[in-house]
């Protein structure tokens, strides 16, 4: 017997005081975070070719699907708080609620597990890295086979998803939703492929961040080598820990109560009563909801290029959002360019040559420049004209010689005709 979290009940409808207004808030703190956060890390990765290796294309593929179970899921767990047992978001979203919320989780783990892998044959087997069967987890068409097997998977639970009438206690007929599977679909199914996609996958994880580990962060090695790319591949192997720490303490909760609700009877379902019912459904929601938020979180905490991008990003919001002065010249592509207006005075009082047109660059800071590519490949100015500018340089007469006393023939600076 089972129900999609939430069934008829044997004592009063009753939640605890202030649980609706608390847990709501809650849901749209995470549901507004995470949205934001997670389309961030996608506008990043695709905005910035620096970005795109496969690390970073897979984690934008982990934010897709935290992105569909934010969006898709939480109108479930809305609705759970006004409308306690009754299901009023229709027969589609009964089925498909639970259907892409194990298809969401089932990619992620695919993706995580992707990444790790990735990982661990750049760091621990170095030689193979140019094989072909690397190239698997860096390609687009491994993302869509990871989305069509989590579909795949995922399929018995639409099958077996639907509204049902019922009647409660309080003499009210109403429309529940329940996700019933066969007894032996529960045994051949649920169970073993909740263990191979959780426990299997979490063992090759451990074993593959352990051999990481012990690879980077081992006492010779911090001695030994303290270069640029062995700081990032510790850095991106620290993220990844805590990836898999969040991810499997956030979302196992819900994953074991699916579980255990397929084994409880009908009576032992009544006599739990609605109140302890529903505050483990909304704690398991609450835990895998806040498992979609915190991954652009962790970026910005562990990874510095996210944060440099994340930073980068902000700042050309406010870049198109400030007026531009009429008489001033903005030079803008990864970094800020600067119109600096000089002043040269002639010796022996000749008088004052004013030099426009030298552009001064914001250079990024020394660590920034010891990355292996820059943001940005193609650093050449372009001003706002849309009309490049192939020289600044100003020519000097040959006559002209700056010595006291002796007449200056032409002071005048010849500009190249392309310069504008």
């Amino acid at each position: 017997m089972s129900t999609n979290e939430s069934n008829v009940t044997q004592g009063p409808i009753e939640w605890f005081p202030g649980l609706q207004i608390a847990t709501c808030i809650f849901y749209s703190i995470i549901l507004i975070v995470g949205i934001i956060g997670n389309v961030l890390v996608i506008v990043i990765v695709i905005r910035y070719r620096d970005m795109r290796n496969a690390t970073n294309l897979l984690l934008t593929n982990l934010s897709i699907a935290d992105l569909f179970l934010l969006i898709f899921c939480t109108a479930d767990g809305y609705q759970h708080l006004f409308g306690k047992d009754e299901h009023r978001l229709g027969k589609f979203m009964c089925s498909f609620g639970p259907f892409i919320q194990n298809v969401t989780s089932t990619c992620s783990v695919l993706t995580i597990m992707a990444i790790s892998y990735e990982r661990y044959v750049a760091i621990c087997q170095p030689l193979k890295t140019s094989t072909p069967c690397l190239a698997l987890f860096r390609t687009v068409p491994t993302v869509i086979f990871f989305w069509l097997v989590s579909c795949l998977i995922s399929i018995p639970f639409y099958m077996y998803t639907n509204t049902k009438l019922a009647e409660t206690i309080y003499d009210k007929i109403i429309d529940t939703c329940f996700t019933d599977f066969p007894e032996r679909w529960a045994n051949i199914y649920l169970i073993p492929s909740t263990l191979c996609l959780y426990l299997f996958v979490f063992l090759m994880l451990c074993y593959w961040h352990f051999s990481i580990c012990c690879i980077l962060f081992s006492r010779e090695a911090l001695l030994r080598d303290n270069t640029i790319l062995t700081r990032y591949r510790r850095q991106v192997a620290q993220l990844l820990i805590a990836l898999i720490i969040t991810f499997f303490i956030l979302i196992l909760p819900h994953k074991i109560w699916s579980i255990i609700q397929q084994r409880l009877t009908i009576d032992e379902f009544y006599n739990m009563g609605f109140q302890r019912h529903a505050f483990i459904i909304i704690t398991t929601r609450s835990l895998l909801y806040l498992n979609s938020a915190i991954n652009p979180l962790l970026y910005s905490v562990m990874s510095t290029k996210f944060r440099q991008s994340f930073i980068l990003l902000c700042d050309e919001c406010r870049r198109t959002t400030r007026p531009h002065h009429a008489d001033a010249a903005y030079f803008y592509k990864g970094y800020t360019a600067k119109q600096i207006i000089g002043s040269n005075r002639l010796p022996g009082g000749g008088g004052t040559i004013s030099t426009t047109g030298k552009i001064s660059y914001h250079q990024p800071n020394g660590s920034q420049l010891q990355e292996k590519k820059s943001l940005l490949a193609d650093n050449t100015p372009t001003p706002i004209t849309g009309i490049p500018i192939e020289d600044t340089r100003f020519f000097f007469p040959e006559t002209l010689t700056p010595i006291t006393g002796i007449p200056i023939q032409d002071t005048r600076f010849f500009f190249p005709e392309s310069f504008t």
